[in-house]
């Protein structure tokens, strides 16, 4: 039994932040070195989507056929080199190209192939190792839009993805991501940041548009790393910072936005950021590295969560380096462990009631934003006289969120 509260009961009703996710973008949904030979199926913003490859061409289909409702993904391409793909039930053969059937195996090949005899097709494409499609309404957008410059330009940057099924809402995950102080408590004994510096807290966050429209970059100002509590005593307890010895290294540091090499070599003005549909981008104050977190909603219950480690292109052994601290240190301290902190948490957060506080001014920015500048398809362009009033910093009683 669905344990979802229902949207009268759900805090994000008053945001008007879809269920399944923003559409009109494009979304990563699986490695490119999984689909082969034989048909993959997947879903994502609630549809269920058939990838194939042949002739070297990946198509995207809808996952059931038009006939009897057949799961295409159960099918095989019986014709190679043609795009088309066959159902495995009757042999009513679609075209990758257009969804239309081309024949119908179990008819014969004079039998009548009708306009509506045809299934969804969706763009997609191959980029950086991973494949995305784009679920829309409209024409979809050229990828290198929806891509953050570390991953649109792959001549400057490499990049290493892993990917984790989130059992939640991709509204609950992507507010995780956002920048809502809850690293300093929740992985300051990740093993990443065991010898570290205890992360700053109690800051004052503040968000400002980015250049390109496309988000949110945000900045902590006059954070502690050390707190007595009345009646409790010092947080963090003295038992875990003692062995704290170890400088930063960039995770949880704050940029000089006047020093730092990530503005005066890059123009990285944001170590922080949050990009539509819902991608949250975390770099170093030496631009040199971002880890770009991006949640493809599945259904209304699951997310795929797409981590994807850019590190920016600094010759051969640079780059091989970067593999190698990869391989033996983040994919398990960060890929894994500290995402894990993350996944035991918001797999479990119930959506039915929150009071947002001055942690959550970020969370409160993003949904506004988001609501407010998701690409809308041209029938569906809001008006000034109908545009959503979502739930923001204000509305919520604490305070601006605007830099």
């Amino acid at each position: 039994m669905s344990t979802t509260p229902s949207a009268s009961s759900n805090v994000y009703a008053a945001t008007e932040l879809p269920e399944l996710g923003f559409r009109n973008y494009w979304y990563p949904v699986l490695a490119a070195w999984r689909l082969r030979q034989r048909p993959k199926a997947v879903k994502l913003l609630g549809e269920e989507v058939v990838l194939y490859r042949d002739g070297g061409k990946i198509y995207a289909l809808k996952d059931q056929c038009a006939h009897r409702g057949a799961r295409l993904s159960r099918g095989k391409c019986l014709y190679p080199g043609s795009g088309t793909l066959s159902c495995p039930y009757h042999g009513w053969t679609y075209s990758g190209e257009t969804g239309q059937v081309v024949a119908k195996l179990m008819e014969g090949p004079d039998a009548i192939l009708p306009a509506e005899a045809r299934v969804t097709t969706y763009p997609v494409q191959e980029h950086n190792g991973v494949l995305w499609v784009f679920v829309g309404d409209m024409n979809a957008a050229p990828l290198e839009e929806d891509l953050p410059e570390c991953l649109a330009k792959p001549d400057e940057w490499h990049t290493i993805g892993t990917w984790r099924t989130y059992r939640c809402n991709w509204r609950v995950l992507n507010d995780n991501l956002c920048y809502d102080l809850h690293a300093p408590f929740v992985h300051r004994n990740s093993p990443e940041l065991f010898f570290q510096p205890v992360f700053p807290f109690a800051s004052h966050v503040t968000t400002t548009k980015l250049e390109n429209a496309n988000g949110l970059g945000y900045v902590a100002k006059d954070g502690v790393t050390e707190a007595s509590y009345p009646g409790l005593g010092l947080f963090p307890p003295p038992r875990e910072t003692f062995f704290r010895r170890l400088r930063p290294m960039g995770r949880g540091q704050e940029m000089d936005r006047e020093k730092a090499q990530a503005v005066k070599r890059y123009g990285i003005k944001y170590r922080h950021m949050s990009c539509l549909p819902a991608v949250t981008l975390v770099g170093r104050p030496t631009g040199e590295y971002f880890m770009v977190r991006w949640v493809t909603p599945i259904d209304a219950e699951t997310t795929l969560f797409y981590s994807i480690n850019a590190f920016r292109r600094r010759g051969w052994l640079a780059t091989q380096l970067d593999r190698i601290g990869w391989a033996f240190w983040m994919s398990w301290s960060h890929d894994w462990i500290f995402s894990d902190q993350d996944k035991n948490i918001v797999e479990g957060v119930r959506s039915n009631a929150e009071q947002l506080s001055p942690t959550d001014l970020g969370v409160a920015a993003w949904r506004k934003f988001a609501v407010e500048n998701a690409r809308r398809s041209p029938t569906e362009a809001p008006t000034e006289d109908d545009r959503p009033a979502p739930v923001c910093a204000d509305d919520a009683g604490i305070g601006s969120a605007a830099e």
